[in-house]
């Protein structure tokens, strides 16, 4: 779920989708990180943001998202997050609700992240999301941040078969060579999901992706570099979003008289929680005090390779981005590299403030074939750690 229209799935050479694969039991792993909503009446601000207002959100909802007390509280040890109607003039009817995102304020790259919900009935019209996104999201935009979707609920199709409280939804998207991809799977419940608080997981690894509910396996993709060739999106830290919209393009349904769920509406989370898999970095603002604290050394999270000119002209077009090891972008990096097959030849360049730092060949080609690798990067105060490298080298 985000500013997006919803494309059909695209299954895509070089993404392998393991259709049944289950992740290692995290009985024992170690909660580094977790939201309990146990105090206070409306979300720690040093954690969440709202976002607000209507206009659709990309996918035609029909709610306007507030930071009312109304659609977003904190209630007997659970966030509420609740649809509210409106009449205006002319008897027309109007939603409300409410949005919130972790965007810069905590971040994560890697690990397991786990909310205990409780959605509302759902039939017919209301759609329920756990997800997160790339925190460059300001930055690049969608897909090119990236998308995991945890839980969505309220689909068409659930509608339209009968289960619109029985399936729960899992999907990625992203950007795949210049174009938007997307691939998801879903699970039907034998029994309704509203009817009580369940756990809905992600396992994410520098391998692979895995959702879960109540143990139950949804869903899992490979995303490792030498098998997911063009997804650097799920390399990087993304934020938690946590929301409840009405209509549009997910359950099909695009005016007001279509939704026939009962409203008011309630969706429960009783806890967010991350634990340590052995690869987790957090990062973010929350961490800190807002103190602006950064790591120890420096890191190469994500490398994109492609070309820029036309014709006969075009040279390679690497970009780095690099973070210190509290998973924050790094500026001022330079990052060193080497680029062999077309073009044999070093370079360099300066991170900016997204921690990206991009690296153009002097040469240039009409079909350039290369590999970029990433020799040395150096910084005022952070140490290069290469051994914590997402990734080392890339190729086109």
């Amino acid at each position: 779920m985000t500013n997006k229209i919803q494309a059909s799935v695209l299954k895509l050479t070089g993404l392998t989708v393991l259709a049944a694969t289950f992740a290692a039991s995290t009985a024992n792993a170690q909660v580094i990180w977790s939201e309990e909503f146990d105090s206070g009446t409306q979300p720690n601000p040093a954690v969440w943001s709202y976002d607000l207002g209507a206009g659709g959100w990309g996918n035609s909802e029909l709610q306007s998202y507030t930071n009312s007390v109304e659609n977003v509280r904190i209630e007997g040890g659970n966030l509420i997050i609740a649809i509210q109607e409106e009449i205006q003039k002319g008897n027309r009817k109007t939603f409300t609700s409410g949005r919130i995102k972790s965007e810069n304020k905590l971040t994560f790259q890697y690990g397991t992240i786990e909310a205990r919900i409780k959605v509302p009935n759902l039939a017919d019209g209301l759609w329920p999301a756990f997800w997160t996104l790339g925190n460059n999201f300001g930055q690049v935009g969608w897909p090119d941040c990236g998308e995991l979707d945890v839980m969505e609920m309220g689909s068409a199709s659930a509608i339209s078969d009968g289960l619109i409280n029985n399936r729960v939804s899992s999907t990625a998207h992203w950007e795949h060579q210049g174009n938007y991809a997307s691939y998801g799977l879903s699970y039907d419940s034998p029994t309704p999901l509203n009817d009580n608080f369940h756990v809905y997981r992600m396992e994410w690894t520098p391998d692979e992706v895995t959702t879960y509910i109540d143990g139950q396996w949804i869903w899992t993709i490979d995303i490792s570099p030498d098998t997911c060739t063009d997804c650097s999106e799920f390399h990087q830290p993304h934020f938690i979003i946590l929301n409840l919209a009405v209509g549009g393009t997910y359950p099909g349904l695009f005016r007001a008289s279509d939704i026939t769920a009962p409203i008011p509406a309630e969706m429960h989370i009783d806890y967010v929680r991350i634990s340590d898999n052995g690869h987790t970095i957090l990062g973010g603002s929350s961490l800190d005090g807002g103190s602006g604290e950064t790591g120890t050394s420096v890191q190469v999270s994500a490398i994109n390779a492609a070309t820029q000119g036309t014709g006969p002209n075009k040279s390679a077009n690497v970009t780095v981005t690099v973070q210190d090891d509290l998973g924050q972008p790094v500026a001022n990096a330079v990052v060193s590299g080497t680029f062999t097959g077309t073009f044999n030849e070093t370079a360099q360049a300066t991170s900016d403030a997204n921690g990206v730092a991009t690296l153009t060949s002097a040469g240039v080609d009409r079909q350039p074939s290369y590999t970029f690798c990433v020799d040395n990067i150096t910084h005022p105060s952070l140490t290069y750690d290469a051994s914590q490298n997402t990734q080392n080298c890339a190729s086109l």
